[in-house]
Parts: structure tokens; C-alpha cells; sequence
């Protein structure tokens, strides 16, 4: 079940017998965002923040600040979408600044990208106008702390085992340690679970051996420009 703050307060109240005298809002709150930022770190990757944006690339600029494009946490994939258009492959940043430089940094059609900075890096730099379409994963909103009917923005898994840790802190402040560990003990068994299923590998992934992929972009630019950096 989906819960928000509301939900959590409610719920601890109810279980640990405290009113807002014995337990303010703001500190019950305050235990539930260590509890949520707990839970966020374990993982760069999670499910729920799956996002696509867009942009357009601008002729002769190489560099296209992240947070332009959308409130990213982890780039995975950039698309070129236009007609001739593919998948771009990620590059080290110091490889790229090596090949592209000098008269071998010439503006074309980009089949490759590097982060640095906070910004996607393009090469070669477009030499016009290229709809690209990026996969990646979002940062978490904390919305929820001040909108407390909204939904907390995570997988809904966690939810209750927000409520767990909540207690424990509550059952520390109160020097029950026994209740206080008990509590704690639920929430990180239950993160774990939760964790193990939603970031378990999809049955119906192909096994890539040591042999690894062959990119379609490399042998791509391997024939054109990559071909020409001797000469």
C-alpha cells in the first residue's frame, strides 16, 4: 500500500502510544528522511526514478549541461533519433580529450559521449542539429516532507519499513534499547528483501560472455574519421 507522511505519522502514534507533546511532528519527520535517505544510497539504479528525456543538440557545441535536461542521478544511454541516427557509446572523458583535439576535432554527427563535470560531452561536436533522447536514472524528490498527502517517492516496498525505523528511533530516545534494536532489526531485513527483488536480474537477460558486445558506432567511426587520424 502506498503511504505518505501522513500515513507514517499516523501509524507510529498508533503503534508507540505518543501525541505530538511526547513526539513533534518535526522530529518524527525527521527520522522518517534518515530512514528514506537510508534506503536511497544503497543503490544509484533503482527502479522507480527510470526516466527519458530529450534535447537537441546545438551545431558546434560539444558540451550540454545535465541539469538542463532533467534532474539526473545517472546517465545510462544516449539515442541519436534522427534518420541516420544510433545509440552513442560512453567514453572515458580523458580518452576523448586525447583523439579529439587539434585538426582531428572536427564537427560531424556525435557516436560517442563522456561525463564531466555535470555535463554531457559530445564527440565529434554536432555539426547540426541532432534530436537525442537520453535514458537515465532521476534523483529522488522530497516533496513529500512538506506536501504531506503526497505519496512518498520511493518504491512502495519501503513504505512501512519506514514506520519500522521511525520506532526504533523512537524506542532510542526513550532508552528501550531491546524495542529500539527489535525495530531496527525489521527494517533492514525488510530493506534487504525489498532490495534483492527489485534489483534481481530479469530471467529473460541474455548472458554476455568474456567476449563481450561489438558496437555498431565504433566500427562506424572506425571506418570514418577514426580512419584518417593516421594520415
Amino acid at each position: 500500500m502506498a503511504m505518505s507522511l501522513t500515513n507514517v505519522r499516523l501509524m507510529v502514534r498508533n503503534i508507540s502510544d505518543l501525541d505530538t507533546t511526547d513526539l513533534p511532528n518535526s522530529v518524527l519527520d525527521d527520522f522518517v528522511k534518515e530512514a528514506f535517505q537510508r534506503i536511497i544510497v544503497l543503490e544509484r539504479r533503482w527502479p522507480k526514478y527510470q526516466e527519458t528525456y530529450t534535447f537537441n543538440t546545438v551545431a558546434n557545441q560539444r558540451a550540454y549541461t545535465i541539469a538542463t535536461i532533467g534532474d539526473i542521478r545517472e546517465v545510462i544511454s544516449l539515442v541519436d533519433t534522427s534518420t541516420s541516427g544510433s545509440r552513442l557509446t560512453m567514453i572515458p572523458y580523458d580518452n576523448a580529450e586525447e583523439i579529439w583535439l587539434g585538426n582531428t576535432d572536427v564537427a560531424s554527427r556525435p557516436y560517442f559521449y563522456a561525463l564531466w563535470d555535470g555535463q554531457l560531452h559530445l564527440y565529434a561536436k554536432p555539426d547540426a542539429v541532432y534530436p537525442i533522447t537520453v535514458r537515465a536514472y532521476r534523483n529522488p524528490v522530497y516533496t513529500w516532507l512538506t506536501s504531506i498527502t503526497q505519496t512518498i517517492d520511493c518504491d512502495e516496498w519501503f513504505h512501512i519499513l519506514l514506520v519500522y525505523f521511525v520506532l526504533s528511533r523512537v524506542y532510542q530516545r526513550q532508552e528501550d534499547p531491546e524495542l529500539s534494536q527489535m525495530y531496527l532489526k525489521s527494517f533492514e531485513e525488510g530493506v534487504a528483501m525489498a532490495r534483492r527483488d527489485l534489483m534481481k536480474t530479469p530471467s529473460a537477460r541474455p548472458m554476455l560472455l568474456s567476449g563481450g558486445r561489438q558496437y555498431p558506432t565504433m566500427r562506424r567511426w572506425l571506418q570514418t574519421l577514426g580512419a584518417t587520424l593516421g594520415t
